[in-house]
């Protein structure tokens, strides 16, 4: 049986996959946006790990593409009562299938906007109703917990802005290769991240079973990775409180709320945020007793040395330990992580009945 880890692992074949074919898979993309001097901004329109990533890779997009960039939620984003007319609409869904989000696609074609759809799954409602689908290219996920998804779709969101900045011409033939080289060497730095993550884990895992609540810090890509790591922590072994914070956001009002029985995990490049990063694991090892740092400077044992080979790509290289910790959690308390086709439906088995409406 294919395991979650496993998953996890299918994410470096699936990268080196995206970047390969980075043009071909973005080529059509020039028929949707036939004048790219035209659009004014991106909007990002998704729910959970599809926002996540979305979030994650808005600092990205808006560096190669030049244009500002807009993660929203599809409520939110339902709920606007303005909308430029030249700006570009992706709708992020790995399923393709939230009746929502198709709405929100007939909605703003209706209004002459461009519309990507950004799924796994061409044959779906989303990928059918917009004007192109651009593919994240993993052929089926066999846990709805996302973790090779996740990868795929915020690699995917960064081609199709690096496809962006070669039309409009913010960045040129010699930056896009340098970036796909970029990506690759971050997907060849997977095996060694995941290694390195799960003797973490087992080095951990005896202070990581005894917590009530783990909060998750970053800030800029490191963010959207924050809110993916608690998300994936809540729904995998639905044992444990998790929480995703923004770097700086985090030591106001959430600290009030801190117990001996939490710790903090930040995620931290050694460079961005580095006060508030190095302060706030100080406090939660000598405050709450536990505390850990993912990133090349660590405090002590208890954290996780990356060490990261790219500037652009990690989100890649950050995410696997963060959906180890989740997968990990689980089997620590005998919590079986099967796959969709065998597991027996959980209470949230009704949601996705909403969800596909």
């Amino acid at each position: 049986m294919v395991t979650m880890l496993d998953c996890i692992r299918r994410s470096q074949p699936v990268a080196h996959k995206i970047l390969d074919g980075a043009k071909e898979n973005t080529e059509a993309l020039k028929k949707v946006v036939k004048d790219p001097a035209k659009i004014e901004e991106i909007f990002l329109i998704g729910s959970g790990s599809s926002y996540n990533a979305s979030l994650a890779e808005t600092p990205f997009i808006e560096e190669v593409s030049g244009l500002q960039v807009f993660p929203m939620l599809p409520n939110p984003f339902m709920k606007k009562k303005v909308y430029n007319k030249n700006a570009l609409y992706i709708f992020v869904s790995q399923s393709g299938t939230s009746s929502l989000v198709k709405q929100q696609i007939i909605k703003m074609k209706k209004m002459g906007c461009p519309t990507i759809a950004v799924t796994d799954d061409e044959d779906s409602p989303i990928a059918k109703e917009a004007d192109l689908n651009i593919s994240i290219q993993v052929g089926g996920e066999e846990y709805g917990y996302r973790t090779v998804g996740f990868s795929a779709t915020a690699l995917t969101l960064q081609m199709i802005a690096m496809r962006i900045g070669l039309e409009n011409k913010t960045i040129d033939e010699k930056t896009f290769e340098a970036l796909i080289e970029e990506g690759h060497k971050a997907a060849d730095h997977l095996p060694a991240i995941i290694e390195d993550g799960l003797s973490w884990f087992e080095r951990n895992k005896e202070d990581l079973r005894t917590l009530r609540a783990l909060m998750y810090f970053g800030g800029g890509e490191f963010y959207g990775i924050a809110i993916e790591g608690a998300l994936k922590l809540m729904e995998t072994p639905k044992k444990y409180l998790a929480f995703g914070y923004e770097a700086e956001d985090g030591i106001h009002g959430p600290c009030y709320a801190f117990g001996k029985d939490d710790a903090i995990l930040f995620l931290n490049d050694g460079e961005n945020d580095n006060e508030y990063a190095q302060s706030m694991v100080r406090f939660s090892k000598e405050e709450l007793g536990r505390g850990y740092m993912f990133g090349p400077q660590v405090q002590d044992e208890r954290d996780l040395k990356i060490v990261p080979v790219s500037r652009h790509f990690r989100v890649l290289e950050y995410v696997a330990p963060l959906q180890i910790i989740a997968y990990e959690m689980a089997l620590l308390n005998d919590v079986a992580v099967l796959p969709l086709t065998i597991r027996v439906p959980h209470v949230s088995t009704k949601y996705f009945q909403t969800h596909n409406g």
